[in-house]
């Protein structure tokens, strides 16, 4: 039992120390403003997308895509989305507030942290997070631009705005432009692998210290109590619900870790920027993202200790 809460305090805290000295370099002065932001666009559009293609275009695309697991992963996205969606109505009676509720619930920060944690659990990039990557990552800006479009616009669904909003993404373009060299088992030239493994090294940390440096503890004061049922849902009730689909589904053990992880993650950042670009409420939005990345030292922490005790790890 104590082996095992040392396996979890060890592989969570490194990613919380980073995210930590971020929040205590913005906090003094080190990283200010115009830096988070920088060091936010490079990471979004130049280092994520670098490692992920070459994670992808450099994984075994045929054994990652087992059909029960990315049936699994379909099926666990659309009812989280769902869920979210239902939540928000239930538990979050001002309308107004409601779409920025419900992206809160559903879209998790697997890309900045969530491939780290996997990372450290395993010691290696391993083919069951290219699917995450390849299938949640790119139905997260689908599912957020429909909920938003039809919550902001009280019904309707923006097909061009969901279209021009995936071009537009850098990591679902590296995601497609990986995909074929991964299908066709195509080998990248050194000078490819070298140049994009400098990118993928570099994406973890930078990640994480550009989330610790966004962290506003100013965003929480007033609305602590819907940030509160919005961190419940996120970091607890949906990998529940990710629990008993994939022991319904019947997936192999780094399967199941995988998409536990993924459901458990904290809002991710990106869901305060689409949120505030398309007229929801972005305050409640921030302090989401600022509420359950503090809550998940405690809650990831607990899913990895309760996932090494059940032998999934």
């Amino acid at each position: 039992m104590l082996s095992n809460l040392l396996f979890s305090l060890n592989t969570c805290l490194p990613i919380f120390f980073l995210m930590g000295l971020g929040f205590l370099l913005r906090s003094k002065g080190i990283f200010d403003e115009a830096y988070v932001d920088r060091s936010s666009w490079l990471v979004f559009h130049i280092l994520l997308p670098g490692k992920l293609f070459l994670d992808i275009a450099q994984t075994d695309i045929h054994a990652a895509f087992e059909g029960r697991y990315t049936t699994a992963v379909l099926i666990g996205a659309m009812v989280q989305f769902v869920l979210a969606w239902l939540w928000g109505n239930l538990l979050c009676r001002d309308r107004a507030r409601q779409s920025a509720f419900s992206h809160a619930c559903f879209r998790g920060n697997f890309a900045y942290v969530g491939l780290a944690l996997m990372q450290n659990i395993y010691g290696e990039a391993i083919p069951e997070t290219t699917v995450i990557t390849a299938v949640v990552l790119m139905l997260y800006n689908i599912q957020g631009t429909v909920l938003m479009t039809v919550k902001e616009s009280h019904g309707g669904v923006d097909v061009k705005g969901i279209l021009l909003s995936l071009a537009k993404n850098p990591m679902v373009l590296a995601i497609v432009a990986a995909v074929p060299f991964a299908w066709l088992e195509v080998q990248l030239p050194f000078v490819v692998t070298k140049s994009l493994g400098y990118l993928q090294v570099s994406a973890g940390p930078l990640a994480l210290l550009v989330v610790g440096a966004g962290i506003r503890l100013s965003a929480v004061r007033s609305d602590m109590p819907l940030l509160l049922k919005i961190s419940a849902v996120k970091l607890v009730i949906q990998p529940l619900m990710w629990v008993a689909l994939c022991l319904a589904m019947g997936l192999t053990h780094r399967q199941m870790v995988t998409a536990v992880v993924a459901g458990g993650m904290p809002t991710a950042v990106n869901t305060y920027i689409i949120t505030k670009r398309m007229g929801g409420d972005g305050d409640l939005a921030s302090g989401a993202v600022v509420i359950s990345h503090l809550l998940s030292m405690v809650t990831m922490t607990a899913m990895i200790f309760l996932m090494k005790t059940a032998g999934w790890i």
